[in-house]
């Protein structure tokens, strides 16, 4: 059974609980989407809140919800790494994964304003948005979420049923309570017909009524049309929750004989919502144990006699935005396209700077953020040495060239799933990363194709090439002084046929010395070496194309 607890006064230091009573409080904010970042961000300051000598952390949230995994992962952070009097401050919201991890604390607090709930799974696709999910596909990853709620129910003293109504969408509850001592008990409709003999009648909802965000945000799950799906009943439902916890269940099981002793006050959670509660509601369900306005209160609801803030720094908020999938898309692009230019113009100049600095952001900012491991790096790096094998040692486009192609696209995408590529629990991370790569591919094989038409005949390119020869030509056998700089008149006028030597290394742009004329050009084939013979075999719009000539 459960008696809700009254908001305990923030200002009267004489009624401040033994396990809540602190001198120096951490208070740690968790702002807008969780993500890994927060995960690593939340492990750094706990540490350093541990190192100011904090005996009590407050959690201060503010958030639409967020990853799955991270979530999970802050909630072992609380678990094994936060002091035991680590308290949620709900500043002003908490939906979704900030519910659940203000579940896992010893108390919740809230602003006058503050609504948390909603913590029902759904899932966001890069360019598709919000997508429905099935109602088996739903029961699936509500499960590990039910589990968790049960979990920290059970640990710190929230009512066991009523937590489970933030996650599902089917939960429906009653609201009885104790004629003699107040107690109050949520029950669903089969402890109430075991109790009262009869099934409990749908009623319109006793308590307040919840924010219009919450119909809003319910709505986004939907039904399942389908009906072939199996669906787990709330009976398996709740065997599968059971089977995993390691506490037991407090609750009082009430039969016939308790009839008499309880009355019902009304329905509470109705099968077609999710549960969200401001914060007159969250201390009426007993879920809060006092309104905090500010910093100020927050030291009186501890006795407390300093406040340290732990936020966000500048680079975790830097890697936040590098992890975006949008920003990922266009690095990868921009790295690919880079290393096509570096390879195939002679020298090391800025392409290669940007491909390298691409690349470094691409995989540093996941790794970093705790979403990718050292494997993805490997696959990438191992990639991009198959592809230049393919392009400097091994003519033509072959195996290596494909094997290369897969390991850069298998090992980017892995950054987008932490690093877990045969866990179940990332396959909506994996989708994102196929996507998103995907984008980046495609956006790199349209510009990589526009340059590969057009480089020869960019000066804006020559400028930012480092050319391996700079003034005059050296090594002309005639003895005849020669500009370094390419002839720019139109390539249609050297005809197919005519020979001439390369004056830089053609991988696969370069220059060649045509008569008395130095021009770009592209070879046809592999990477032809500096000072070798070569043929003119096509000359158009677009620029000249040359072969090596046989010895």
């Amino acid at each position: 059974m459960h008696r809700p607890p009254q908001a305990t006064p923030a200002a009267n230091p004489t009624t401040i609980p033994a396990g809540r009573k602190a001198e120096t409080i951490a208070v740690i904010s968790i702002d807008g989407p969780i993500d890994g970042v927060t995960t690593r961000s939340i492990e750094r300051r706990l540490q350093e809140a541990a190192q100011e000598g904090c005996d009590a952390v407050v959690l201060e949230l503010d958030t639409p919800g967020g990853d799955l995994m991270a979530t999970f992962d802050i909630l072992e952070l609380i678990r094994n790494k936060a002091p035991a009097n680590t308290v949620a401050w709900v500043r002003p919201k908490a939906f979704s994964a900030g519910t659940i991890i203000a579940l896992a604390t010893r108390e919740i607090i809230i602003t006058p304003t503050g609504v948390f709930g909603d913590a029902a799974p759904i899932q966001g696709m890069p360019v598709v948005g919000l997508r429905q999910l099935p109602a088996a596909e739903r029961a699936k990853i509500e499960a590990p979420l039910l589990s968790e709620v049960v979990y920290d129910a059970r640990r710190q003293g929230w009512d066991e049923k009523l937590v489970q109504a933030f996650v599902a969408v089917d939960v429906e509850l009653w609201l009885i309570q104790n004629r003699t001592n107040g107690d109050r008990l949520f029950v669903d409709a089969a402890e109430y017909e075991r109790i009262f003999g009869e099934l409990p009648v749908p009623t319109r909802l006793a308590r307040l009524p919840a924010p219009p965000a919450r119909d809003q945000l319910s709505g986004l799950l939907g039904n399942s049309d389908g009906e072939e799906e199996a669906v787990p009943s709330l009976a398996e439902r709740d065997d599968t929750i059971e089977f995993v916890q390691d506490f037991p269940s407090k609750r009082a099981v009430l039969g016939p004989d308790d009839a008499s002793d309880w009355v019902l006050l009304g329905q509470v959670v109705s099968p077609d919502e999710l549960l969200v509660l401001r914060a007159d509601e969250a201390a009426a369900y007993g879920f809060t144990s006092g309104e905090i306005n500010d910093e100020t209160e927050l030291k009186a609801f501890f006795g407390a006699g300093k406040i340290i803030r732990f936020d966000e720094n500048w680079s975790e908020r830097l890697v936040r935005f590098m992890t975006l999938w949008p920003v990922r898309a266009i690095l990868i692009a921009v790295m690919l396209v880079g290393f096509f230019v570096e390879i195939a113009a002679p020298g090391y100049g800025a392409f290669g700077l940007v491909s390298l600095v691409s690349l470094a952001l691409l995989l540093g900012a996941p790794l970093l953020a705790g979403m990718a491991e050292w494997w993805t790096v490997a696959a990438v790096l191992l990639g991009l040495m198959l592809v230049a094998l393919e392009l400097f040692v091994l003519p033509g486009f072959g195996v290596a060239g494909v094997l290369g192609g897969a390991f850069i696209f298998g090992g980017l995408v892995g950054t987008f799933i932490g690093g877990r590529p045969f866990d179940d629990s990332i396959r909506d991370d994996l989708v994102r990363g196929l996507l998103a790569t995907s984008i980046g591919f495609l956006g790199a094989g349209v510009g990589i194709w526009l340059l590969w038409q057009n480089l020869p005949r960019l000066s804006s390119a020559r400028r930012l090439i480092l050319a391996e020869s700079v003034g005059e030509i050296a090594d002309d056998p005639s003895g005849r002084a020669m500009s370094a700089r390419p002839d720019t008149t139109n390539p249609v006028a050297i005809a197919p046929g005519m020979e001439g030597v390369t004056t830089t290394p053609l991988r696969t742009s370069g220059r060649v010395r045509i008569g008395d004329r130095l021009v770009d050009a592209q070879s046809a084939g592999a990477y032809i070496e500096r000072g070798m013979k070569v043929r003119v075999i096509a000359s158009d719009q677009f620029g000249i194309k040359v072969e090596e000539l046989g010895s």
